[in-house]
């Protein structure tokens, strides 16, 4: 009986603060459970507003360019490749090539390139951002981020295991 009282206090401080983790922050897959057109995008952003960091980030993804260019092409191919990987094996997502095409988007902001043993490898913070919709009055918002600053196929991976979890896939 004494150790199950530590094992049960443990039990009951961990759930509240693991369901806080995915409801309480706003970190949910649910609204993109059934939408299937999303739009890769990956860029450094340059954005600075600490105030409404978000907001910023949206209103930069909103505007720019699906395009990458330069070695962020590089990036985007390696999250690309993952992705692909994913919507070939559930047929659950399809690639838009445009924003007007997509039902969410996903951005990978590049913070910085590390190097090692001569490689480089981007690190940066990946979300999840849903267009909104003017008829029932919803702004664009995110409604997933990487947790911290990660190495692009890692980041991916996680966002992609989070879509298995919310999709009931795999």
């Amino acid at each position: 009986m004494k150790a199950l009282t530590p094992v049960l206090l443990t039990l009951l401080l961990y759930i509240p603060a693991a369901a806080q983790d995915t409801l309480g922050d706003g970190n949910s897959l649910a609204e993109v459970r059934d939408k299937r057109n999303v739009l890769l995008v990956v860029y450094k952003s340059r954005v600075l507003d600490v105030n409404d960091r978000e907001r910023a980030i949206i209103e930069d993804v909103l505007k720019a360019d699906p395009e990458p260019k330069g070695r962020y092409r590089w990036v985007y191919g390696q999250l690309a490749r993952k992705l692909n990987k994913y919507m070939h094996k559930y047929r659950s997502l399809s690639a838009a090539s445009e924003l007007s095409e997509a039902d969410y988007v996903i951005f990978f902001n590049v913070v910085e390139f590390r190097r090692i043993l001569n490689t480089f490898y981007p690190y940066g913070e990946l979300y999840v951002i849903v267009k909104g919709s003017p008829e029932e009055l919803k702004p664009p918002r995110v409604v997933w981020r990487a947790k911290k600053v990660l190495f692009a196929e890692d980041a991916i991976g996680d966002l992609i295991k989070d879509l298995k979890a919310v999709r009931g896939e795999g």
